[in-house]
């Protein structure tokens, strides 16, 4: 049982919208540090007779929609697929196809690049859009174009099933978690929803997030991301396994968007962004996004607020 969670390692909020290089590297070497190679191809889709289409324009590279991402333990956004290293599955990977179909069957790749340098390579149009989880910050509102959001999510509560401490507990807000500690990732959203909050004790991971350690009883709760928690503990979705000795404590608090993110500077972009958009109206009305994210266990009632139908 793999309860070792090795998700990407956040660019904390200040000074994210620093140097486009690294010292001491080029950026080709930062996109290829992560995952080991520059770019993989995820594959084409032919466009379904009858379909709407979808223009193409502002692509780097015509033909060919090259989306920024990290599928290292990217689960259940973009991974590799367990039975077949070769090939890359995930509900963003087919939201990125269905997308691909729309704008007239053309290649779409994910390049691969570590979750904390997503917004360098971005910002030096190394790809065309970033479709990571990416959220909507103040910092990145300065450089960055967003779309209409394709994914309602929330923060979720992580306990063990046998804590009786929270046999009644159904979270409203992180004040339910005062006087605990609760793990989370470095710089994730949730970490800073938690450290606003003194009378919590916030663990924070660096690249492995040990659901070990709840379940053995070192911390008292985890908080992060929903989908996650979904894959993770749940053990939903191709390759996941379940973590029997812990459970999901309500529903989702701290509701937010996943956008696809944007290079303000660059001119191409404000081809692209409606376009990308046109496709989410599409995929949203068409039941597309619906059965990407039932087949993975992630449609609720949230998604109906951002018009997933």
């Amino acid at each position: 049982m793999n309860l070792e969670l090795n998700r990407r390692t956040f660019l904390k909020r200040a000074g994210q919208a620093g140097g486009l290089i690294l010292a001491g590297g080029t950026l080709e070497s930062m996109l290829a540090a992560c995952g080991g190679n520059v770019s993989t191809t995820t594959g084409s889709a032919s466009p379904t007779v009858g379909a709407t289409k979808v223009a193409n324009a502002g692509l780097k590279q015509p033909g060919n929609l090259q989306w920024g991402a990290d599928y290292v333990s990217g689960a259940p956004y973009v991974f590799k697929d367990p039975s077949n290293p070769n090939n890359l599955i995930g509900f963003e990977v087919e939201i990125a196809a269905a997308m691909a179909q729309l704008m007239g069957g053309i290649q779409q790749t994910q390049v691969e690049v570590c979750y904390s340098n997503l917004e360098q390579a971005l910002l030096g149009n190394q790809v065309d859009m970033v479709m990571n989880g990416w959220e909507k910050t103040t910092d990145r509102e300065k450089t960055e174009l967003f779309s209409e959001p394709y994914y309602r999510y929330g923060q979720q509560v992580i306990v063990r099933k046998n804590d009786t401490r929270f046999a009644n507990v159904v979270p409203k807000t992180v004040a339910d978690l005062e006087g605990y500690t609760v793990g989370t990732g470095s710089g994730y959203k949730a970490e800073t929803i938690m450290l606003a909050d003194k009378k919590i004790h916030v663990k924070s991971y660096t690249g492995n997030i040990a659901f070990t350690d709840l379940v053995q009883g070192k911390l008292d709760a985890f908080f992060l991301d929903f989908p996650i928690a979904a894959y993770y503990i749940l053990g939903t979705g191709p390759g996941a396994t379940p973590i029997p000795q812990l459970k999901l404590l309500g529903d989702p608090i701290y509701v937010d968007d996943y956008f696809v993110g944007f290079n303000k500077s660059n001119p191409n972009s404000k081809l692209l962004l409606p376009e990308i958009n046109q496709c989410f109206d599409i995929l949203k009305k068409n039941g597309t996004l619906k059965k990407i994210y039932t087949k993975w266990q992630l449609m609720n009632s949230l998604q109906s607020q951002i018009g997933v139908m």
